[in-house]
């Protein structure tokens, strides 16, 4: 059970800078539909629903009178769907008149536009990989995942990539990455494991009352049943991945396949070919290896917080 995600800060020769990953924007081979944020969450609920309601889905074809690659794109996020489409299913699963208003709600707003700053193309493809994903495993050495991040944490490290960033321009990013935690939190939240080196909880981002917070914040996360936060600690020595943070994002159906995103300075790369996702497990597994357990994890991460002046 594990978690990434980051806040982005423009670069001066015109990219951006991903200020949870430090990644510039550029990318190769990502997924052509890049759904909102909205619409996958709207598009998660639907299939939910339907799956509760014993709705098949060729029951979803006959009452929208479609073929069934929209009812797979709708229930993707990979197509948006109409207010009225949204009432004749919810009809259709039997949703109780509170809980329907709650989903048209979030119908409506995923049909309006999802962000109002600029977002690089390659963090749209991560956003709605990760949105979907029922399991992600993150190893991070120098910072804490995003997912994990607290709102001042977020800022720190966002101005400390670019101290230009105006208050409004960080209040909007930091908004955006409240919105991908949320569902960390939801009915239906990923099972997220998180690998950290020791550096990431040593290094203090912001005053030290801001990183006490955040300790304290991946440590109430990490008693969470569907998270696990596990520690390399400096003694461990060399491991697996040096120098290389990473991702493995498992999909559901119709994809149900991993992908690993990987990144650096100037670029980042999802890979889902078998022996590529395959060899990164493998190595996530001998990181989990050379890591404190969960408790271990704990104690050293509350010594950090006691070292704190």
């Amino acid at each position: 059970m594990h978690k990434l995600a980051a806040a982005i800060v423009p670069t001066q020769g015109g990219g951006h800078y991903d200020a949870g990953t430090g990644v510039r924007a550029r990318l190769r081979a990502v997924p052509q539909q890049i759904p909102t944020m909205r619409r996958l969450r709207l598009a998660r609920d639907l299939r939910r629903l339907r799956e509760q309601a014993g709705v098949s889905r060729d029951q979803v074809m006959e009452l929208l009178d479609c073929d069934p690659a929209k009812v797979s794109r709708i229930e993707s996020g990979k197509q948006g769907v109409s207010i009225a489409e949204v009432r004749l299913l919810l009809g259709l699963f039997r949703v109780e008149p509170a809980e329907q208003e709650r989903v048209l709600d979030l119908a409506r707003e995923a049909r309006k536009r999802e962000e109002t700053v600029p977002v690089p193309q390659h963090l749209r493809a991560y956003v709605s990989l990760e949105a979907e994903a029922l399991e992600i495993k993150a190893f991070q050495i120098d910072l804490v995942p995003g997912m994990l991040q607290t709102e001042r944490y977020v800022r720190a490290l966002t101005y400390a990539y670019d101290p230009t960033q105006s208050r409004a321009e960080v209040d909007q990013l930091v908004a955006i990455r409240r919105d991908r935690q949320a569902r960390l939190l939801g009915d239906d939240p990923p099972a997220l494991w998180v690998v950290l080196h020791e550096a990431a909880v040593r290094i203090v981002a912001g005053a030290d009352d801001v990183m006490r917070e955040q300790l304290a914040r991946v440590l109430e996360l990490g008693e969470l049943p569907h998270v696990s936060v596990r520690l390399i600690p400096f003694r461990a020595g060399p491991h697996a991945s040096m120098g290389v943070p990473f991702s493995i994002l498992r999909l559901p159906e119709p994809e149900s396949r991993e992908v690993v995103y990987l990144e650096d300075m100037w670029s980042a790369d999802y890979l889902d070919k078998p022996k590529q996702t395959s060899a990164y497990s493998v190595v996530f597994d001998r990181l989990c290896a050379s890591a404190l357990d969960e408790q271990g994890t704990k104690t050293a991460i509350e010594e950090a917080m006691r070292e704190l002046p």
